[in-house]
């Protein structure tokens, strides 16, 4: 359907034990799952909002972000290297467009860790704490979701596509994404999240609230307090809000988007979501992580990043362009990467295999320092040769960024207070 005139899933994974339809599930299901309190700042953010776009698979960053011209041909593979927005540094051929706009990026050459496994790989990547048997750590995004204050009538956290190790972990299923599938040729929308059953109209919904006073005296009486009267009436209301508004519908029709914009980010996949993610933003998401898929190149690694590459670029840089220009990029945080690198020796399938000790990942906005390249690999792409970095001090550095010291403590669902990035240190060199 074009647009999208009503919340199509069927299905809603986050929060399954609850049927919007229920009376009385609406009025302590709901309003519980969505009681997402967030802490106080310990100092002024300089982000407010992150776009992560994750490259699943593991991208080779030495053919697109940390080029070795100079090596022999079995590492420095088909691509050429050409000059940036920032003067002495280069990229690969293969990313034109996104060259242009390097002078507001920050390039990390030098993130490693030492799982070359796509799923521990990607846990560790996407929370900042290498996996643990004992304790699920959240998704950057469910502790963006947990901390920040939400907006009315909009989630705080959206994944879009299959965007692995995006759960919310020890904080619970109340900070899960609301996740969406797909958007379609004609931004069509399997949105897992918050559907109004098709026989409940909006109307019926509000008026039902009425009856839900009646569901609520008996848990209100056993657990009378004014904590637990102002936060059930307070979410109750964010809960209706959601319902009941149209701003996510807004958010996903492209077609209010004049043509020009759609061909700066390109009209496939990851144009389109990319372009989604922005307009989540604008409607007041904090966090929205979507998945361009096809990145586990194991043979064929040229001939596959030749069909991969261009898309992203061309989202990429209409992406830092258009928040640039909307005035967006200072509080926006950009970040674009995989769950580890490839190796720099190509193998003889012509492919690349998992290489965690290296890797590189892309950075835009939310208050970093512009134009900076941070750390450089060996003159092979083996190993980080300056400013070493890992998973946890990423994730240190974007918890700075929102405001939130890494070493700050949320409680799990047990009641364990646990570090947000309890082994990262923010990388102050590229905070602005």
């Amino acid at each position: 359907m074009s647009g999208l005139k009503q919340f199509s899933a069927q299905a809603f994974s986050r929060r399954r034990f609850l049927h919007v339809g229920s009376c009385s599930m609406l009025g302590l299901g709901l309003a519980d799952a969505l009681h997402a309190e967030a802490i106080n700042c310990r100092h002024t953010p300089s982000a407010t909002n992150v776009i992560l776009i994750w490259l699943d698979g593991g991208p080779a960053t030495i053919d697109m972000w940390d080029p070795k011209p100079e090596a022999p041909q079995n590492i420095r593979g088909e691509f050429k290297s050409i000059p940036t927005s920032v003067p002495g540094v280069h990229v690969s051929e293969l990313m034109p467009r996104t060259a242009l706009a390097v002078d507001r990026c920050v390039l990390i050459r030098s993130l490693h860790h030492n799982i070359p496994d796509h799923l521990p790989g990607a846990q560790y990547v996407m929370t900042g704490n290498k996996p643990n048997a004992a304790l699920e750590y959240p998704s950057l995004g469910s502790l963006a979701g947990h901390l920040l204050a939400s907006s009315r009538g909009m989630p705080a956290y959206f994944t879009i596509g299959n965007v692995p190790n995006a759960g919310a972990g020890f904080l619970g299923p109340a900070f899960n994404p609301f996740r969406v599938a797909n958007l379609g040729e004609k931004d069509a929308i399997d949105l897992d999240g918050v559907t109004l059953p098709e026989k409940l109209s909006r109307e019926s919904l509000s008026s039902r609230r009425a009856l839900l006073t009646t569901f609520d005296r008996k848990f209100r009486s056993e657990h009378a307090s004014a904590d637990v009267e102002s936060t059930l009436s307070r979410f109750q209301a964010e809960a209706l809000d959601i319902l009941t508004s149209d701003r996510i519908a807004r958010a996903f029709d492209l077609t209010r988007e004049p043509d020009a914009m759609l061909d700066n980010y390109g009209r496939g996949p990851l144009g389109r979501h990319v372009l989604a993610a922005r307009r989540l933003i604008e409607a007041g998401a904090r966090f929205v992580s979507l998945s361009a898929p096809g990145w586990d190149t194991h043979a064929g690694n040229f001939t596959a990043l030749r069909q991969l590459a261009p898309p992203l670029d061309r989202a990429l840089a209409a992406l830092t362009t258009d928040l640039d220009q909307r005035g967006m990029l200072d509080q926006t945080l950009v970040v674009c990467g995989g769950e580890f690198g490839r190796t720099p020796v190509v193998n003889r399938a012509g492919g690349r295999d998992h290489w965690s000790r290296a890797m590189s990942v892309l950075l835009a906005g939310g208050g970093l320092r512009q134009g900076h390249v941070h750390g450089a690999t060996d003159e092979r792409g083996f190993d980080p040769t300056e400013a070493p970095c890992t998973p946890d001090d990423l994730a240190a550095t974007l918890l700075t960024l929102l405001g939130f010291p890494p070493d700050e403590q949320s409680l799990a669902t047990s009641g364990r207070p646990v570090k947000l990035a309890e082994f990262g240190k923010p990388i102050r060199e590229i905070i602005g």
